[in-house]
């Protein structure tokens, strides 16, 4: 077992490509280009938002395990996590209903004002096959009802994780990644539903991109190859070789049935990056992720992610007129409006960041246990709190 840092600077850089391909998603879906080529060429790009939230999953799990400390009690763990992500998702939550009920207008067409209200609120509403629910409000924070889930059952995964075996982690971070690239057959099993989008039944999207449970797999996969690090056992490609990996598997996008698209092409990939990434930053290696402006991008990727949507589409409903949505433009104006929205979400990142995200997180925290003794310092480390929850 080696040592470890307290900091993996590279996995924030991550963080906020991650956040900027789920904006780049965002805006391919908003339909404001009128050259048709080019709507051609964004719908491409679409695959980019649901990659970026399965490493979002993949790394949780990493960042949480490599975090863990001696000393940290369960109620503490909570209190942080519940800190970090409560607080801005509320504030995000009120500015959506304050557009909503202000503009008396659905995020779907043909819902309502209030669907998904309560659920969205109590971030429960992923876990709920219904389209209108999961997308009511603020549309991104579906996925913080899967990252609630993560949080409230980590001890326990922490725990049970911890006690296998170094040599059959192998086998446990590839049956993990086995049963996500699975999943798009197990979601034929549901009853038939309409399609969200060609080729998307409602129902195996929710089973198969929605639903924790089964996201949990990727939060897992996450824990398992940190376990693997931290015991000296990785053996992987450099952060270039992944990123090239990734690259392939998202080409490999566009020619496979849509389903598939959603996490079963790219979670290798995407956990080899993150583990290639972690493992440079250990080895001292250049990963090209820990750039200073990477880094502070990466600390406001959570706000961003939260802010973007509202920032796109309102503002393209307020260029619009009262129907909204519909407006195109050409090339060069339509580029124009996408720096201009990119430009204003990241500066409503910093802000939320600033003055929401960072005090709450301080405010609420309470005491973090100091680094204990290094794994590798002498034998197995005695177990966490966590560990013994």
């Amino acid at each position: 077992m080696q040592s470890r840092v307290e900091r993996l600077p590279s996995l924030t850089g991550l963080r906020w490509f991650a956040a900027l391909s789920v904006f780049v998603c965002h805006i391919a879906q908003q339909g404001i280009f009128a050259d048709p080529d080019v709507a051609s060429f964004l719908g491409h790009l679409t695959s980019l938002g649901s990659l970026a939230v399965s490493l979002f999953f993949v790394l949780s799990g990493y960042v949480l395990t490599w975090s863990a400390r001696d000393g940290d009690s369960v109620r503490s763990f909570w209190r942080r996590r519940f800190a970090k992500i409560y607080p801005l998702h509320f504030v995000t939550f009120c500015i959506a209903g304050v557009i909503i009920f202000s503009l008396s207008e659905p995020v779907l067409p043909g819902g309502s004002t209030f669907d998904g209200m309560v659920p969205n609120l109590l971030l429960v509403h992923s876990w709920l096959p219904d389209a209108y629910i999961v997308s009511g409000f603020n549309t991104p924070s579906w996925s913080l009802s899967c990252e609630m889930a993560f949080y409230l059952t980590f001890p326990l995964w922490y725990r049970l994780l911890r006690r296998i075996r170094v040599r059959r982690l192998w086998w446990y971070a590839a049956g993990l990644a086995l049963a996500v690239m699975c999943m798009p057959f197990v979601a034929r099993l549901l009853p038939d539903s309409a399609e969200v989008v060609p080729g998307m039944p409602l129902r195996d999207m929710w089973f198969t991109y929605w639903f924790p449970p089964v996201r949990m797999l990727e939060f897992l996969l996450g824990i398992v190859l940190a376990l693997i690090r931290r015991e000296g056992t990785w053996r992987g490609p450099t952060t270039g070789t992944a990123a090239l990996l990734l690259g392939g598997a998202f080409a490999l996008n566009q020619v496979v049935p849509p389903m598939f698209t959603l996490t079963a092409t790219t979670v290798v990939p995407i956990a080899l990056l993150i583990a290639a990434a972690a493992d440079g930053d250990l080895r001292g290696r250049r990963t090209g992720l820990r750039a200073p402006v990477l880094l502070r991008l990466g600390e406001w990727s959570y706000a961003f992610y939260l802010i973007h949507f509202l920032i796109i589409r309102y503002g393209h409903r307020l260029l619009g007129g009262e129907q909204g949505y519909a407006r195109q433009w050409d090339t060069p104006a339509a580029l124009g409006i996408t720096v201009a929205a990119l430009a204003v979400t990241i500066a409503a990142s910093a802000l939320l960041h600033t003055c929401v995200e960072r005090p709450c997180m301080t405010l609420m925290r309470g005491r973090r246990p100091a680094q204990g003794p290094a794994p590798g310092s002498g034998g197995r480390p005695h177990r966490t709190p966590l560990e013994r929850a």
